[in-house]
């Protein structure tokens, strides 16, 4: 399977791909240290490795020879997954350099879970003792473009470490890429690691299942217009992102309802520096490989609607639907909003909750509703003084009726 169409490759990058060159920068000079897979100069990294198979293969316990033939036999399916120009490459450079890649994988990870087992170990380890490196790296395993197959991967661990009892390459993974994973296991077909962090994020259950008749959305309110409305977003901790509950079910099959009409209860979002690349890496691979499946693409789409202006993002992050770290409403509103420009348009199972929500804000009976709540109930103490307010109405009314019929 090819992780990038013939032909788009350069359009899909500008739009959707990190800015690796940025990360390059932050690390220049340092990459012998870091990460040589990643090296531009493929001569210098070819040298590094250069002879030196063996050696990397005795510390795995593992037959360099064999390595390579396991590479040499999936090179055509690996070629096409590499967005780096790989034709420069003899087919035995090619080879050391995918052996390098794997190698560098299986090492990042096996420290990172005796790391997290024990904080002790690894002080003075250049990549482990450094939070924002961990985080760099984390990030440029998920570029699109970066992509080695899973199963290659898989298949090179099981042979290097088939004579130890270390973790499956799967649960190290799942281990190293836990600040994405909620409550679920990866399905048994991964692609790589970018589609690993897909499942996720988005793990499959019957709510998902594309109806026929879904439709793009063709519009809805933004969150302050539906707030004004008297709708109430309640943030969901721990569930896919996907998971979206109103009042009345989405689909035939949702189960899972908020307890209150008017109560949108939607998945906390994080939002930090990293946030972008990940999300339009996803959009990437869902426009590719997904159609009809395009789940965060549609999470993504149904964001845009609801944030229009900084003051959408304020109300979101009030109500915790949102966990910002850049520190700039406005900055969170651009990144939202920017997410979909060239998507092309998907169907929605997210359709029938925007005309709910729209059919909501169009009653002028819950307008009325939350703008009397908003105003004369907006705290305690407004609403403490509403009701006195009241009482003090009622009895003064109440005595001068009876002082009428008196007379």
């Amino acid at each position: 399977m090819k992780y990038f169409s013939v032909g788009q490759e350069d359009h899909i990058r500008r739009c959707y791909a990190a800015d690796s060159s940025k990360l390059l920068r932050t690390i220049s000079g340092q990459e012998d240290h870091i990460c040589r897979c990643y090296a531009a100069d493929s001569s210098k990294l070819l040298r590094t490795i250069s002879g030196q198979e063996d050696q990397i293969c005795r510390c795995y316990a593992a037959d360099s020879s064999k390595l390579l033939r396991t590479i040499s036999g999936q090179e055509d399916h690996i070629c096409r997954c590499y967005a780096a120009d790989s034709s420069k490459l003899t087919g035995d450079q090619f080879v050391k350099m995918v052996l390098l890649d794997a190698v560098f994988i299986f090492e990042l990870f096996l420290r990172n879970e005796e790391y997290l087992g024990d904080n002790s170990k690894y002080q003075d380890d250049f990549i482990i003792c450094q939070p924002w490196l961990r985080a760099a790296i984390r990030r440029d395993l998920i570029l699109l473009e970066n992509q080695l197959p899973f199963s290659t991967l898989n298949d090179l661990y099981d042979c290097a470490m088939s004579n130890t009892d270390c973790k499956s390459f799967v649960d190290l993974s799942c281990r190293y890429f836990d600040k994405y994973k909620k409550n679920s296991r990866p399905g048994e077909k991964i692609l790589h690691f970018t589609d690993l962090v897909r499942c996720f994020l988005s793990f499959k259950h019957p709510d998902l299942k594309s109806d026929q008749k879904a439709e793009p959305i063709k519009t809805l309110y933004s969150a302050t217009m539906l707030h004004q409305a008297g709708i109430k977003f309640k943030p969901l901790p721990n569930v896919s992102l996907l998971d979206i509950r109103a009042w009345k079910p989405l689909s035939k099959v949702q189960t899972l309802l908020s307890d209150k009409k008017g109560k949108l209860l939607m998945p906390s979002l994080e939002i930090d520096n990293n946030t972008e690349c990940l999300l339009r890496n996803l959009i990437a691979l869902e426009q590719l490989h997904y159609p009809g499946e395009e789940y965060i693409c549609r999470y993504v789409k149904l964001l845009d609607f609801l944030v229009d202006l900084e003051n959408d993002v304020d109300l979101l992050i009030e109500n915790k639907v949102i966990v910002s770290k850049l520190g700039d409403s406005k900055a969170v509103a651009e990144l939202i909003n920017g997410l979909c420009r060239e998507m092309v348009e998907v169907s929605s199972t997210f359709d029938p909750l925007s005309k709910l929500l729209n059919d909501y804000y169009d009653s002028s009976w819950n307008k009325n509703k939350a703008y009397l709540v908003s105003v004369y109930f907006k705290n305690i103490w407004t609403g403490t003084g509403t009701v006195v307010g009241s009482l003090i109405l009622f009895v003064t009314v109440t005595r001068f009726i009876l002082y009428l019929l008196r007379y």
